[in-house]
């Protein structure tokens, strides 16, 4: 896995602009990401690698990641060299209400999807979830969108209600999707399998979650 996950930076923005254009192009309003920087209630991951452009190399580290520290687990990674702008392949969006992590938008540039990192950066928000405390990790997510829906129910998320016409664009249904207790040792077991079967498929990938 040549790209690793990080929190958003400023310098990220525009390209998460473009990304959003590109994967939801009747959103509106389109998302203010400067403003979400600011929110304490937000938290936005971005899938990245150095820019080969600018004369950035991937170079092999060891993970030592999140899940590592959560479950004793440990694997190898990548991190991009400093020398170049970072280029961002995709985002995940959350907002911490109570003890709920709501997972509020994922984008991922058309060329990257079905390579893993959708899924990635889904793995670092439910990591990010379990060391703030959550409880559990909710969404929404169109009633169509067959894939995602089934990436999600991968996770252990399942429908809990239907928001009618949630959408604006076309009136689309939105289905209400929640996780099992995040922080009950079941669940981090069997979330710890799935990350592991994602980096034998994909490779290790380094996760900075806080």
């Amino acid at each position: 896995m040549p790209f690793a996950v990080r929190l958003l930076r400023s310098e990220d923005v525009p390209q998460s602009v473009e990304i959003e254009r590109e994967a939801f192009p009747t959103l509106f309003p389109p998302t203010s990401f400067q403003r979400e920087l600011r929110k304490r209630m937000a938290s936005y991951l971005v899938a990245w690698r150095a820019d080969q452009v600018s004369g950035g190399q991937p170079e092999a580290v060891g993970r030592g990641g999140i899940v590592g520290k959560l479950l004793s687990n440990t694997g190898g990674g990548f991190r991009g060299s400093r020398s170049g702008r970072d280029f961002i392949a995709g985002f995940l969006g959350t907002w911490y209400m109570v003890d709920e992590s709501h997972i509020v938008s994922v984008g991922v540039r058309d060329q990257y999807r079905r390579s893993g990192i959708g899924e990635m950066l889904l793995i670092a928000a439910i990591e990010q979830a379990m060391i703030r405390g959550a409880g559990v990790v909710t969404l929404e997510v169109r009633s169509s969108n067959g894939p995602a829906i089934n990436l999600y129910r991968k996770y252990g998320f399942s429908e809990r209600g239907v928001r009618k016409g949630y959408y604006a664009d076309n009136r689309e249904d939105a289905l209400i999707m929640t996780t099992e207790p995040i922080q009950h040792p079941d669940y981090r077991g069997f979330f710890l399998d799935l990350e592991r079967e994602h980096r034998r498929r994909w490779g290790a990938a380094e996760r900075t979650v806080t």
